[in-house]
């Protein structure tokens, strides 16, 4: 089931199963000395939840689909998509032209990116490629006239909003999400 939360859901949620108190609705009290335990808990949610867009498997995420208008090739022989800001990774990317969805790749050092510079060793619609870096994905190969983008999911982070699935929440007490 997919969840969305807003920082006192995630919070309340946070404090239940990570802090092991539940959330204290029927009384109130404020302390002015020692730790600020809230702020505390916020600042580890906000790395678990860095740390589950970046890494996570995709079926422990709440993905946002994107429709973007496809641009005209560039000068590389490439579509090149400006990503709205907050994406964190793209899980998937396909267009009507491609036999398959593209392998994303995000290492800038990546020995395929050098291959996409050639006529000859650039990938084809039978292997395709994305390169994320940056909130710029650069397909390759690039998309037709009459292409049309089919699907491009993206783990976007918006502020004050969690969004994952609830199978996400068996990775609360070791940050791990393996």
């Amino acid at each position: 089931m997919k969840l969305t939360l807003d920082l006192s859901e995630m919070l309340d949620l946070w404090r239940l199963h990570y802090a092991g108190s539940p959330p204290l609705a029927d009384a109130v009290f404020r302390r002015n000395d020692g730790i600020d335990s809230t702020a505390v808990y916020i600042a580890a949610i906000n790395r678990w939840y860095s740390r589950l867009l970046r890494e996570a498997p995709a079926s422990m995420l709440a993905p946002s689909r994107l429709d973007l208008p496809l641009p005209p090739p560039s000068a590389d022989a490439s579509t090149v998509l400006s990503l709205p800001a907050g994406t964190v990774r793209v899980l998937e990317v396909r267009l009507a032209s491609w036999l398959r969805p593209a392998e994303v790749i995000t290492d800038p050092s990546s020995p395929q990116l050098p291959l996409q510079l050639h006529r000859f060793t650039r990938a084809t619609s039978a292997s395709p490629v994305a390169f994320f870096s940056g909130g710029e994905l650069r397909l390759y190969p690039a998309a037709t006239a009459a292409d049309r983008l089919l699907s491009l999911d993206c783990a976007v982070c918006e502020d004050g909003l969690y969004e994952f699935d609830d199978s996400a929440l068996a990775c609360l007490h070791n940050y791990t999400c393996e």
